[in-house]
């Protein structure tokens, strides 16, 4: 089987295509980088590994001939460009880009919880756009919505290592959510990709990825201290203050998506309701504590 990853350089393709690598099937799999300098040595050296130069930006650069399944992965942005014009353009790329191949079987998605919401989400709208797009790209589709990315605490390890502290825009501080660890994703949607060929029940097929169970700041502290061996604080940031919070390290127009998408899971917001939820929820089994162990070492 040959497999496409697309792009192939955030670490939740890297994710996917090590399990793929790892699978006793063997698999091929063919990575798309903007820039080849960013393929890992490990893949290099693999013989059932392929790098190829293309851009999700760039259409003509984009060719899965001969691919049985394509993993795609809607790049995020930390500028001012208009986040639903470029989640549209790489989608509509990355369609053309499959039906011109003709032998992709199918094709996963990856996205996000929220994403079958048109506003109220901020950031997650460009999965939305998507799966909008993408909803009929090959005969089989899957969408797989992924929770909180546990990963998403990466940020805090600097201050956790040189202050003994990091900021939480998760509040209350006891206000658990799902969270999914990205080696969890990688497993997932390597195992929908091995599947291609095989009917599905609709298309797309969809379902949300969550870990072992929620989790909240408190739990992110305790994995914190458990980790470095020392008292650590969280410090909250209220949902008042989150638009502050966000503008001191993200450019205006980012910093509002990212608002707002945080404010979609507090108190208030259309994913703490969820009031069309996407049904079937699948689980990850690495925990929190473990994930943090990876971050921190790294």
């Amino acid at each position: 089987m040959r497999i496409t990853v697309v792009p192939a350089s955030p670490k939740t393709g890297q994710a996917t295509i090590r399990a793929l690598l790892a699978d006793p099937s063997n698999p091929t799999v063919k990575g798309v980088y903007r820039d080849l300098a960013k393929v890992p040595l490990e893949f290099k050296s693999n013989p059932r590994f392929e790098a190829v130069q293309g851009n999700v930006e760039d259409a003509p650069s984009l060719d899965f001939a001969g691919s049985d399944a394509v993993l795609n992965i809607t790049p995020p942005l930390y500028d001012n460009q208009d986040i639903i014009a470029h989640a549209r353009l790489v989608s509509a790329n990355t369609k053309a880009a499959i039906q011109k191949a003709e032998s992709v079987k199918r094709l996963v998605l990856l996205s996000s919880g929220g994403a079958q919401y048109d506003h109220g989400v901020g950031e997650i709208l460009t999965n939305h756009e998507a799966e909008v797009i993408l909803g009929d790209a090959a005969p089989e589709v899957v969408f797989v919505r992924c929770a909180y990315f546990m990963e998403n605490w990466a940020t805090s390890i600097e201050t956790v290592k040189e202050a003994s502290f990091f900021f939480s825009t998760i509040t209350p501080l006891d206000y658990a959510l799902p969270m999914i660890a990205v080696q969890d994703i990688g497993t997932t949607c390597a195992v929908e990709l091995l599947a291609a060929g095989n009917a599905l029940a609709s298309r797309p097929y969809v379902f949300e990825l969550h870990g072992p169970r929620p989790y909240n700041s408190l739990d992110v502290q305790q994995a914190f201290e458990e980790v470095s061996g020392k008292s650590v604080e969280v410090r909250p940031v209220e949902k008042a203050d989150l638009l502050e919070f966000y503008s001191a390290v993200l450019p205006p127009s980012a910093a509002k998506h990212f608002t707002e998408m945080n404010e979609s899971f507090l108190a208030g917001g259309i994913l703490y309701e969820d009031p069309n939820p996407t049904g079937e929820v699948r689980y990850g089994k690495t925990e929190l504590v473990d994930a943090v162990k990876q971050m921190y070492g790294a």
